[in-house]
């Protein structure tokens, strides 16, 4: 499946401190001309693979911003280009919730969208409108989009970005975010800035393992209940089950994953995009395919050959972290030839934490190409 990050728009209307997307200050809306161009590519793709899916991903900045007007015309150009292959194009969307109304709820459910991609911040004027980043009008306005999402059947699930601010109070903000939604677990995320840390909000790949490693017992202790609190869940799963973990760890990021911005820009995925890492061309001018499979993802895919013969070779937790997001590698040396720069965080939440809770031991090494 060919999972496209979609953002139309990079304008927010919130001013979240941690956010290097809402910084750019970024005004351009992808106009309806290369819109419908979109989703002819979509429809192109999709002919030539008939097998397959794309997962577009409707993000920003804030999507709701867009308007219901917006919405009609996507999919006006699905069903007008995409008679035959719509069925196959699953929409999903991140929004903050604080703009959302029903108009454009009956769109989303028009779409196919049963849930919602939302993030929240209970810490006071991390979040939030302005330039004192208002926290009390933010959260209000995002339990009214809660509430109608809830009314309409609609799921919605929550993003957490750890930050320096949140060190020490694992337990405190876990059932914060627990509480406020008794359907779905937080994804506690780390926080990445690229573009300066004027607010000192960065954190070490050690203290976000030390963060999660807090919540790691009460995960181990309720995981029936807590079954989705990611990526904790995700490591264990992948110890017990060997599931394929999530982008960042699945060593198979090469060919599935693209970025489309406001102006048709291309690049790799939604971190590389925001930050102009990795430049694929325009989508006015190449194909989904020639985006997917262009040269320079070639040394992406070629590391998970060079890795386990170098800097991997006979790790254990080769089975877990697969050398990492290759563009955390590249942005932090300069080539896609090393491992993560998380991967002393992630060796210090198994040793530390996950297998001396857990009573498993992490054996998973590169497989051996010579046998």
């Amino acid at each position: 499946m060919a999972v496209v990050i979609f953002k139309p728009l990079e304008k927010c209307n919130s001013n979240c401190l941690y956010c290097g997307v809402v910084q750019k200050k970024q005004d351009l809306v992808m106009d309806y001309d290369l819109l419908e161009i979109v989703f002819n590519r979509m429809n192109e793709y999709l002919e030539a693979n008939p097998g397959e899916k794309i997962t577009l991903t409707w993000h920003g900045g804030e999507p709701c911003l867009l308007g219901p007007e917006y919405f009609r015309k996507a999919l006006d150009f699905q069903d007008r280009h995409c008679k035959e292959t719509k069925d196959r194009i699953v929409h999903i969307i991140q929004s903050n919730l604080t703009i959302i109304t029903q108009e454009l709820i009956d769109l989303f459910k028009e779409m196919g969208i049963h849930t919602i991609g939302t993030s929240f911040e209970p810490l006071p004027n991390i979040r939030g409108p302005g330039k004192d980043r208002d926290s009390d009008v933010y959260n209000r306005l995002f339990f009214q989009g809660v509430d109608l999402v809830e009314k309409n059947g609609l799921g919605w699930g929550c993003i957490y970005v750890v930050h320096r601010r949140s060190l020490g109070r694992a337990r405190e903000i876990f059932y914060y975010l627990t509480n406020m939604n008794l359907k779905s677990q937080p994804t506690f995320n780390k926080i990445y800035l690229y573009s300066g840390d004027e607010h000192n909000l960065n954190i070490t790949p050690e203290e976000y393992a030390d963060f999660l490693g807090e919540l790691v017992p009460l995960y181990w202790e309720n995981r029936i209940r807590y079954a989705q609190l990611k990526p904790i869940s995700t490591f264990i799963e992948a110890i017990e089950r060997g599931n394929n973990m999530v982008c960042d760890y699945s060593g198979r990021c090469a060919h599935h994953w693209m970025y489309i911005g406001p102006d048709g820009k291309a690049s790799h995925c939604g971190r590389s995009g925001d930050f102009a890492f990795i430049d694929y061309g325009n989508i006015r001018d190449r194909t989904i395919h020639d985006i997917l499979y262009d040269k320079k993802r070639d040394p992406i895919e070629e590391r998970q050959l060079f890795l386990p013969e170098n800097e991997c070779k006979d790790c254990r937790f080769w089975g877990i972290c697969h050398g990492g997001c290759p563009l955390d590698a590249y942005t932090a040396h300069g080539s896609f030839m090393k491992p993560t720069m998380n991967c002393s965080g992630i060796k210090r939440l198994l040793e530390n934490y996950i297998e001396p809770v857990t009573g498993m031991e992490v054996n998973l090494p590169p497989p051996d190409t010579n046998s």
